[in-house]
């Protein structure tokens, strides 16, 4: 069996980051866009900090393949020294909500803007970069201790973790800001940084294992160079940009557009996480069951763009119908289409590194999708306020968005097709032990 003690504690890392996740990229934005007031190209930007530290995903992980054990270890160093910027950033988090709040004696008009936003930008920044480090080695240590066979079942089940957090984060959270106030969202902020370092903790003790290394002399950027080298392996993660561009890009919004569309309270909307974690969940467990069985996991991510399109579908109507059924079963069926997209391509994606390589694999495939996911933060925001302003219409705003993705999702659809097909073969053939995609000729 693939989930053995090691791999469950291990996956209370994910677990722990959910709780993050939640408070950091979902409650905060929807308090600060709808309570308080803020632009959404204000928490664009600083939700947009992982794009301009992305680079520091591929450059970590081939730092840790190189890696000559540091106090005995390889990955943990970047795992611990990851998570502890993380924590330092959720925890600073509430000094944010003071510095961009009317209420506060440090907020709007009492502190002036520029230094506000100075501030909140490297708290932002602290926790942008602490997520890439210690995501960068974590993966890569789960690669390390996985056998080949079983990583994309790994990769499954981690993600699961990482959903089943999310929502029970989210329904925590919905029930403690039921009553809400600056207060309780502070308390909320402070606790969720406890959790994750408390579980990351216990995840990562004692799991590095030693590995002996010959020097690879070879540079970060002669080896994405060589990676990229062929167009079926450009056409690959220009196909993680971009679908990940278009499943993302409402991620900062969907909390505001229930708040100032629809009406939802704050504990409302942050359950609405809740029910996209179930659409990932259900995601998750169809990949856990299937792709491991399977020669190939493009139609799971052709499938995973369809169901996007329609989830994005169903949102954008309720700006009309002023449907919150209709609204949630859009989040539940977003969350299907993000977690099958992201399942399928990094499954593929871990298939292809070996312990000399781990780092460096999941550090690509993380620059690309975080610098999408951050990129999606930035044009999401700015689209909705310019889109606004232009037609006088908050819903139309959050609506143009949307159909973008809807436009993005197509796009993504039409580059599989394009991709040749045997660069998606996962497990052995007759002819061939799998052809992954450098074995693919250009």
């Amino acid at each position: 069996m693939f989930i053995n003690k090691r791999l469950l504690r291990l996956s209370l890392f994910q677990f722990g980051l959910g709780f993050s996740v939640v408070v950091f990229s979902r409650a905060l934005n929807r308090v600060l866009i709808v309570e308080e007031g803020m632009p959404a190209w204000v928490v664009g930007w600083l939700l947009s900090l992982s794009l301009w530290v992305a680079p520091v995903r591929v450059i970590m992980g081939i730092w840790s393949d190189k890696e000559n054990r540091s106090y005995g270890y390889r990955r943990l160093p970047y795992v611990w020294y990851g998570m502890m910027m993380v924590f330092a950033g959720l925890s600073a988090s509430p000094l944010a909500l003071w510095l961009l709040s009317d209420s506060s004696k440090f907020g709007i008009g009492k502190t002036p803007f520029a230094i506000s936003l100075a501030l909140c930008t490297f708290i932002f920044f602290l926790y942008a970069i602490g997520s890439h480090i210690s995501q960068t080695g974590y993966l890569a240590l789960v690669t390390d201790l996985t056998p080949k066979k079983d990583r994309s079942k790994a990769v499954a089940f981690l993600w699961i973790m990482l959903i089943i957090g999310q929502i029970v984060s989210s329904i925590v959270i919905g029930i403690w800001l039921q009553d809400f106030s600056n207060f309780k969202m502070i308390q909320v902020m402070q606790t969720a940084s406890v959790v994750f370092i408390v579980f990351g903790v216990i995840a990562i003790y004692r799991q590095d294992r030693p590995v002996d290394l010959e020097k690879d002399d070879e540079t970060s950027v002669h080896k994405i160079f060589s990676l990229l080298s062929t167009p079926t392996n450009r056409l690959f993660f220009a196909i993680i940009f971009v679908g990940t561009l278009g499943n993302t890009a409402e991620d900062i919004l969907i909390e505001p557009f229930g708040g100032q569309v629809l009406g939802m309270s704050v504990t409302q909307t942050t359950l609405l996480t809740a029910l996209w974690g179930v659409g990932m969940l259900v995601a998750m467990l169809i990949a856990l069951r299937v792709i491991s069985r399977v020669e190939s996991p493009l139609p799971m991510t052709l499938a995973g763009c369809v169901i996007a399109i329609a989830g994005l579908a169903l949102i954008s109507v309720t700006a009309q119908m002023k449907s919150l059924p209709v609204f949630a079963i859009g989040a539940v069926v977003l969350g299907l289409a993000n977690g099958l997209f992201l399942v399928s391509t990094l499954s593929l994606v871990v298939g292809l590194a070996d312990t000399k390589s781990a780092g460096f694999y999941v550090g690509l495939w993380g620059l690309v999708q975080t610098t999408a996911v951050g990129l999606g933060n930035i044009s999401g925001g700015t689209i909705r306020d310019l889109m606004a302003n232009a037609f006088g219409d908050v819903a139309r705003g959050y609506v143009s968005v949307f159909v973008v993705e809807m436009v993005l999702m197509a796009a993504t659809f039409v580059l599989l097709l394009l991709m040749p097909r045997k660069a998606f073969v996962m497990r052995p053939t007759e002819k061939t032990m799998f052809a992954g995609l450098t074995d693919v000729p250009g």
